[in-house]
C-alpha cells in the first residue's frame, strides 16, 4: 500500500475547532473520522472529498477550509491566483 499525501480537500484549523462534530456527522462523502481518545474530528479520506464544501458551511466556528485542486479550478474557468499578492494590494 502506498502512503500518498493529498494536498486538497478539507483542512481543520485546530485553534478554531470546538469539536462539535458537524463535519463528521453530515459529510455526504464520509471524509471525516472521529478520534474517540481525543474526542475530535479527523480528516481520514481527503481524496474522496468532492469539494461540495458542506462541512465549511455547517461549521459554526468556521474552522474548516476546503482546498480545491488546481484541475477543478481550471475546469470552472477560475484562474489560479497568488493569494498573498492579492492581500498585499489591500494593505495600507
Amino acid at each position: 500500500m502506498y502512503n500518498l499525501k493529498i494536498s486538497y480537500g478539507p483542512v481543520i484549523d485546530r485553534s478554531l475547532c470546538n469539536n462539535c462534530g458537524n463535519c463528521y456527522k453530515y459529510c455526504p462523502q464520509d471524509v471525516f473520522g472521529w478520534d474517540k481518545e481525543k474526542n475530535k474530528p479527523t480528516v481520514n479520506y481527503a481524496g474522496e472529498c468532492d469539494m461540495c464544501c458542506f462541512c465549511e458551511v455547517l461549521c459554526p466556528q468556521v474552522a474548516i477550509d476546503v482546498k480545491i485542486p488546481l484541475h477543478n479550478l481550471l475546469d470552472f474557468g477560475i484562474a489560479p491566483v497568488n493569494y498573498k499578492k492579492i492581500s498585499d494590494t489591500f494593505e495600507e
